[in-house]
């Protein structure tokens, strides 16, 4: 399918079905192109042998609503803790299309997802030990998360197939702790996504690939996915089709799992502010909104690595015009450095303004940070002629809730 991005055309509708809801305005929410959003897994499901697993990870976006949809196109859901796990059965997910990944579970954790049946991803030999302990396999599948060591990709952060990733166990010790827990079913391999090309994740992939055939084990698990595109400058990543073309040598008898997260999500999410005011600081144009470093916390901290777009809109949704001019954009955080960027063109933007940030479907909502105690902002789902809400949001009394011991009285 061809590169999919965030449609500033979708916004002025989407924002006048908000409006017939009673959703819209507010000063600030996320937008998730639902259609988009079960488009784009479907087109990996064709891209793929139709008995592969795609198990959709929680941790790029949690929302249940959202969840509930991913399950209904017959995709699965990968959850990196027991809270996922929950999440996943909360969102009407079938057992035996729940991935639980973690380096860190507890016996209780193990023991209740060995009851229920989910896919099980052993990171380490203590935790194989463990599961022995506790019966294993019983329901469930149990795999051992290895590391090729191949290298990592341009952002060392999201690479988890270098010397260094903290995860899994080296891939040549697979022999030896296959022959000593023979109730492991499968290998996973997880290479990272954003800054990991094609390359590194086929190379990856076959490694592993070639051990689960070797032992004659029944699945191979390729967690991570294909990298999105942020900024209309960079580069067109691969497609499914592509991805799938590339890992296309793992023979048919093996069953294969993905755990695509960012692919999928990213490029069906938007998000929208209000601009609160306009003002120079230091010589430079300057714009405030309500969102910053609590929704895009990579972007505030690690801005080399991690861009957005941003586009100015009137107050209906539709593109601002008029010249424009290099603009730093702030959010409302309490410290300097919460700005998203610096130098960008726009329009000369003025109170009761929209600000578009694209492409924010992933890794947003999901690391929202609690710094200055703002609420989280509602989030609206959209369909061609319709909008709905999938979460409320947070009201103040809410986040005092969230920081009390007991029911506050406020």
């Amino acid at each position: 399918m061809p590169d999919a991005r965030c449609s500033v055309q979708a916004v002025p509708a989407a924002l006048k079905a908000a409006r017939q809801a009673g959703l819209w305005p507010v000063k600030a929410a996320l937008f998730h192109d639902l259609d988009g959003l079960t488009g784009r897994i479907e087109s990996l499901q064709q891209a793929f042998p139709p008995d592969t697993l795609h198990a959709v990870a929680i941790k790029a976006n949690p929302l249940i609503e959202v969840l509930r949809a991913i399950v209904a196109t017959g995709a699965g859901l990968e959850a990196a803790s027991w809270e996922e796990v929950q999440c996943a059965v909360a969102a009407g997910c079938p057992a035996d299309r729940i991935v639980f990944d973690s380096p860190a579970k507890t016996d209780d954790e193990l023991r209740e997802a060995l009851q229920l049946g989910v896919w099980i991803n052993a990171d380490n030999d203590q935790e194989l030990e463990r599961l022995e302990a506790l019966g294993a396999p019983g329901n469930g599948r149990v795999g051992l998360r290895v590391n090729p060591q191949l290298g990592e990709g341009s952002i060392a952060m999201t690479s988890t197939v270098g010397k260094q990733s903290k995860f899994g166990l080296p891939l040549h010790r697979a022999a030896e702790l296959l022959q000593r827990f023979p109730f492991i079913t499968g290998l996973h391999v997880h290479t990272g996504s954003q800054g990991v090309g094609l390359p590194l994740l086929k190379q990856a992939a076959l490694a592993v690939a070639e051990v689960v055939v070797e032992h004659g084990l029944q699945w191979i698990d390729i967690g991570g996915g294909i990298p999105v595109r942020y900024r209309n400058d960079a580069p067109i990543p691969p497609t499914f089709a592509a991805w799938a073309e590339a890992v296309a040598a793992i023979p048919t008898h093996v069953k294969v799992l993905t755990e695509v997260g960012r692919s999928v999500h990213a490029p069906t999410g938007w998000a929208l502010s209000e601009v609160v005011c306009t003002k120079q600081v230091n010589g430079r144009e300057t714009l405030v909104i309500h969102l910053g470093a609590d929704l895009l916390l990579r972007r505030v901290y690690r801005a080399d690595q991690w861009d957005h777009e941003f586009v100015l809109l009137n107050p209906d949704g539709t593109v601002k015009q008029g010249p424009s001019r290099p603009t730093q954009i702030a959010g409302p955080l309490c410290f300097s450095g919460d700005l998203l960027a610096h130098d960008r063109p726009l329009p000369a933007a003025e109170p009761g303004d929209l600000l578009l940030i694209r492409d924010t479907g992933a890794y947003t909502l999901s690391m929202w940070s609690r710094h200055c105690s703002r609420g989280l902002p509602p989030s609206i789902g959209y369909t061609q002629d319709s909008a709905r809400l999938l979460h409320a949001g947070e009201k103040p009394q809410d986040v005092v809730q969230f920081w009390s011991l007991t029911a506050p009285t406020i």
